[in-house]
């Protein structure tokens, strides 16, 4: 295992290092899902979806983090006190070697959030499907029902 710095300390919290992973899979991967699951409810017909999302998926790296703390106390000859409080704060990018390729180690990904949904039923002019298609989509996406718009197509 390779460990190579990511930041150095000045005292301030450094944030684990992270990068951007392309959204569109993730996006089209979602929609088709839906679609397949919303076509299944009984009187909706064709549907499409689509959705917006939030922002792009984030990877956040492992790292290694070392923090200290010292507190120095002074006292000068007519009874005031100097308190100092230092921090000091280090982090390392944990790295792993596999044959001669070197990969940062992923602690998590963390997927876009939705911003809206848009579903084209065939039957969504009954007011019932239309109920029914946005709650589907509330319970599987945990989006409120004002993020989401449900038409009749054809």
């Amino acid at each position: 295992m390779l460990v190579l710095p990511a930041n150095c300390g000045d005292g301030s919290k450094q944030p684990a290092v992270t990068s951007k992973l392309p959204e569109i899979d993730y996006q089209q991967q979602l929609q088709r899902e839906l679609e397949g699951i919303l076509s299944r409810i009984e009187g909706a017909g064709r549907v499409t979806v689509m959705l917006t999302l939030d922002d792009d998926a984030e990877i956040v790296y492992a790292s290694n983090e070392e923090t200290s703390r010292r507190t120095t106390s002074e006292e000068d000859s007519q009874g005031g006190v100097r308190q100092q409080l230092e921090y000091d704060s280090r982090g390392q990018l944990v790295i792993v070697q596999t044959g001669n390729q070197e990969e940062p180690v992923i602690e998590k990904i963390i997927k876009p959030r939705v911003r809206g949904v848009l579903v084209v039923a065939a039957g969504a002019d009954n007011p019932l499907i239309r109920e029914r298609l946005t709650h589907a989509v509330q319970g599987v996406l945990a989006v409120p029902a004002y993020k989401i718009t449900v038409q009749k197509g054809e």
